[in-house]
Parts: structure tokens; C-alpha cells; sequence
């Protein structure tokens, strides 16, 4: 498992916990739902420290 992979298993596990979907995240966080996607659809190899950290923010 790489990096991204890890990241788009726990941002799914965390909207589990917290019972919320991606859409509400991408809502709370400020992050476009096509960002959001392409994480978690492992599309998205990069992924930037602003992106991670107004995730974070938007999962308190």
C-alpha cells in the first residue's frame, strides 16, 4: 500500500466514523468533490499538504 492509498482508506474510514459521506466532506473541508473523488478513487497520486490539511480541518 502506498501513500494514497493509505490516505483514501482512512479519509473512507473517517467519514464512516463520523457517518458522513464524501459529499458532506468535500462540503465541511472547502475541498472540491472532484479532488475528493480522485483520491479516493485512487486517481489522484500527489496529494498536496493544503488539500490533506483542509480535509483534517473539515474532519476536526
Amino acid at each position: 500500500m502506498n501513500i494514497s492509498q493509505a490516505v483514501a482508506r482512512r479519509i473512507l474510514e473517517l467519514c464512516d466514523e463520523k457517518n458522513i459521506t464524501v459529499n458532506k466532506l468535500c462540503t465541511m473541508s472547502g475541498v472540491t468533490q472532484s479532488t475528493v473523488n480522485d483520491i479516493v478513487n485512487g486517481k489522484a497520486k500527489n496529494i498536496g499538504v493544503v488539500t490533506i490539511k483542509k480535509l483534517c480541518d473539515g474532519l476536526e
